[in-house]
């Protein structure tokens, strides 16, 4: 009778020294990855907000910011609203005039073209500050705002308070 052979392993093959390392790098790794990701989604690549400011008439007038929005990237983006700290809500618009009548109409989103602009200026598309508080009626300086994309990504910018 010839004799057999254990053929049976176990897999993954199993240590027998002590290695702590190995074990800690696992939660470390995850941390790091989701703390990327996090940043990742927080500024979308290729974009630049330039000639930032919001300009404020009255204080119970809402104030308004202009800019402009530019994606050198290869994909479009679509810009879905905007927040900053001094204002209650701020909301985009867009000025038109038809038949001779100017008129003002909310904007839910906007897109922007691959190696694209936007410009948010007079007579055009706007954001509005409804209800400035008194720290951004009182001061001068700048107003961080941050842009909202439908992809989940922001950037936020330093606007120029006039």
């Amino acid at each position: 009778m010839a004799a057999t052979r254990n053929t049976t392993r176990t897999f993954p093959p199993t240590r027998t020294t002590n290695t702590p390392f190995p074990r800690r790098l696992g939660p470390l790794c995850v941390a790091i990855l989701l703390a990327t990701a996090q940043a990742a989604r927080a500024a979308p690549p290729d974009v630049t907000v330039t000639q930032a400011q919001i300009r404020v008439i009255l204080p119970s007038r809402p104030a308004v910011a202009y800019f402009t929005l530019s994606n050198q990237g290869a994909t479009r983006l679509v810009l879905s609203g905007a927040s900053a700290p001094d204002c209650q809500s701020l909301m985009m618009h867009q000025s038109t005039t038809r038949d001779g009548i100017d008129r003002m109409e909310m904007v839910d989103s906007l897109p922007v073209p691959p190696h694209g602009s936007v410009s948010f200026s007079p007579g055009a598309y706007h954001l509005m500050c409804i209800q400035p508080s008194g720290a951004l009626l009182a001061r001068k300086g700048l107003e961080p705002v941050t842009l909202h994309f439908t992809d989940g990504t922001s950037v936020t910018a330093p606007f120029a308070i006039r």
